[in-house]
């Protein structure tokens, strides 16, 4: 099975017919919508979000028809996606040989993954072209953003050279903590040098004889393991968790739902907020959907109380749904947005 199918076919399963087969798409795309990060959450797909930005609405409807055309998958009128018994057999068979990229998170490591390597790559890049004393070549990277921060990066380190061992020792430790994991080669190849051009996906996937769809999903593992044991000790390799840390937003919130976060904080209701930005409250809502998922130790009671929380996750457990139209059939007197915070809140068992 193509590796990309065998992801779309996991995601469906997870999913579990309780939306449309595009929530999937919406998910490995990377929508910054409530709404995907929400399903990203509650179904436990976060490996998979933001792992295909650039994904065609085209190209994912025809691998979707692939699995239809093999007798995996079974797509209704309103485009619900359930996977036939052959379909579930094929995807226990591909659990259990194929590769699963357990490091990624990427509601945590998206956006940060990109930046981490556009930096790196750029900056090992111009390292290696000063040590050689070359000044005309090609960047491996074009984003203005990303080159000025390589600009600041020196300016604010005297030495090129103090620069680039510690890089060097800093990522050799690294890697040396990736090999257990997976061949620290399907990273090291795409870097470039003097002379030197990192090789493409479809050039390292056929040097490592592996499809290039499968390669993409370990290249963005290996990176996020690597993010992840930068979050865990930044003091061990403070150059390359310099370049991890993103200034533009405020952490992993969108920007204007950090603009309602700050509102939120300063005590305004969801009513103000929207007044003041010129906002649906519908709009703030979302916000407010996005913030629960981000942040933790946000009190959930200005919205919905705690017995109420306990309320919709009876309910959830005993119509074995997370459908909003199917709960507030049950429970009329809750809104859907209080349903909505409940299901957010669903897995913390600590409100029990």
């Amino acid at each position: 099975m193509k590796y990309l199918n065998y992801v779309i076919l996991y995601c469906l399963e997870k999913v579990h017919e309780e939306r449309s087969i595009y929530s999937v798409f919406h998910i490995l795309k990377g929508k910054k919508s409530s709404q995907s990060i929400q399903d990203t959450h509650l179904f436990e797909l976060q490996p998979f979000f933001l792992s295909l930005p650039k994904l065609k609405r085209e190209f994912f409807n025809e691998k979707v028809k692939e699995l239809v055309s093999e007798g995996y998958l079974h797509i209704s009128e309103n485009e619900i996606g359930t996977l036939t018994l052959k379909g579930e057999k094929i995807l226990k068979s591909e659990l259990q040989t194929a590769f699963f990229p357990k490091d990624m998170n990427g509601l945590l490591f998206g956006d940060q993954c990109q930046l981490f390597w556009k930096r790196l790559s750029l900056l090992v890049q111009v390292l290696s072209n000063v040590k050689n004393k070359e000044s005309i070549y090609y960047p491996v990277q074009r984003s203005r953003g990303v080159q000025d921060w390589v600009k600041r990066f020196l300016r604010a380190h005297s030495s090129e050279e103090n620069i680039s061992l510690t890089i060097y020792k800093e990522l050799k430790q690294v890697l040396n903590l990736q090999l257990g994991k997976d061949d620290p080669s399907i990273f090291v190849h795409r870097l470039t040098g003097f002379e030197d051009y990192g090789w493409t996906e479809s050039q390292v996937a056929e040097k490592l004889k592996m499809h290039e769809e499968e390669y993409r999903f370990r290249f963005l593992n290996f990176i996020h393991g690597i993010l992840v044991e930068l979050t865990k000790h930044p003091e061990t390799y403070p150059i390359l968790y310099s370049m991890s840390i993103k200034s533009d937003q405020t952490e992993s919130l969108t920007i204007s739902t950090a603009k309602t976060f700050d509102l939120l904080n300063r005590g305004f209701s969801l009513e103000e907020i929207a007044r003041i930005r010129n906002l649906k409250q519908n709009t703030i809502e979302d916000h407010v959907i996005e913030i629960l998922l981000t942040k933790e130790k946000i009190n959930t009671e200005k919205f919905i109380k705690k017995e109420d929380i306990h309320e919709v996750n009876k309910v959830m457990d005993s119509l074995e749904t997370k459908r909003l139209k199917a709960i507030k059939e049950k429970i009329p007197e809750l809104s859907y947005f209080q349903i909505r915070v409940a299901i957010t809140k669903a897995g913390d068992r600590n409100e029990s």
